[in-house]
């Protein structure tokens, strides 16, 4: 818990990142951030976003809600760019991003290991601040 305390500190004291908790009923049921890819003036410009719900509470609006939420952070904290990568069979993901305005940009066939079925395409998308 300590760990996880000192994560959100250090966002909290960020000017450019962020860490978002989604709550219901004081429980916490979805968490998203957005982070600098590189502090280099080269990519200072990109961040990357991450979002995880908790799958008893998928198509209730939480995800679009932290989603929506993290673009904002992004556009205040002066990014230009926010990129993601998501499983490719995780349809209902890739078509929130695409509705709030992400594009693909790219695949990448090894992107994520499963446990239970091996290899996983990953969709690279990027949405243009």
């Amino acid at each position: 818990m300590a760990e996880v305390m000192a994560y959100l500190k250090q966002k909290e004291e960020s000017e450019r990142d962020a860490a978002l908790l989604a709550e219901v009923d004081g429980k916490v049921v979805g968490t998203a951030g957005v982070d600098n890819i590189n502090a280099a003036e080269k990519t200072r410009h990109r961040a990357s976003f991450g979002i995880s719900i908790a799958k008893a509470w998928w198509g209730l609006g939480i995800g679009r809600a932290l989603t929506e939420a993290c673009i904002e952070c992004a556009r205040q904290a002066g990014y230009l760019q926010l990129e993601l990568e998501v499983v490719a069979v995780n349809h209902r993901a890739v078509e929130l991003y695409k509705s709030v305005g992400f594009i693909e940009y790219g695949r990448n066939p090894k992107g994520f290991l499963s446990r239970n079925s091996g290899w996983q395409e990953n969709v690279l998308m990027k949405l243009e601040l």
